[in-house]
């Protein structure tokens, strides 16, 4: 003999309304993720925060506008000429990455922005520059055009007092490597072997 259900009370009807609602958010809340990852067309590039335009005295004479080198990917390294040895190491290290790339079929252009205009002029990049790749070129200006520049590529610089008078400068340490279109791909990894820093370029050509 079946047996009735014993009445459902108002409170526990109300609990039941509460359950249900859940649910009902949780369900909507899941077809809205899934929505959401759903693909909508071609992403749009994201814009670059780190690099931006400069116009520059170059070491090889005149100036060097980086609207020239629109279509063409590129490397950027900050220094000066007195940075006693990070500097002239990774310019040496530099240097034979691209000649490996020579022999691979490849190319691209280098291009070292002194952080002491005041002591790095045209003439002294020319005579520095003098020791590296012709591929590397070496760039300067007026402070405000240096400051500039660093401030767009995130570059962080210190001038540290020396006895008798002199500085030198802390600054950031990194080879960027930037696409056709002047946007930052990513810092070029020296420390891994040309291997890796040669198809990290090779993927930007």
């Amino acid at each position: 003999m079946p047996i009735d259900p014993p009445p459902v009370t108002p409170a526990q009807r109300r609990a039941g309304y509460g359950i249900l609602a859940a649910v009902l958010v949780g369900i909507l809340g899941i077809a809205g993720g899934v929505v959401a990852m759903l693909p909508r067309g071609p992403a749009k590039p994201a814009m670059s925060v780190v690099g931006g335009p400069f116009r520059l005295q170059s070491s090889k004479g005149g100036i060097l506008d980086s609207a020239t080198l629109a279509g063409r990917p590129f490397l950027v390294f900050f220094g000066f000429t007195r940075c006693p040895n990070v500097c002239p190491t990774t310019l040496a290290d530099l240097s034979n990455l691209i000649d490996d790339l020579h022999k691979a079929g490849g190319d691209i252009g280098a291009y070292y922005i002194t952080l002491d205009p005041e002591r790095d002029d045209a003439a002294v990049l020319r005579d520095y520059m003098g020791s590296f790749s012709d591929s590397i070129t070496g760039l300067t200006g007026t402070r405000e055009e240096i400051d500039r520049v660093a401030r767009s590529y995130r570059v962080f610089s210190k001038k540290v007092p020396l006895p008798g008078g002199d500085y030198t400068l802390e600054h950031t340490l990194m080879v960027y490597l930037m696409d056709r279109n002047g946007g930052f791909v990513g810092p070029l990894d020296l420390a891994a072997g040309h291997g890796l820093a040669l198809r990290q370029i090779q993927a930007v050509l």
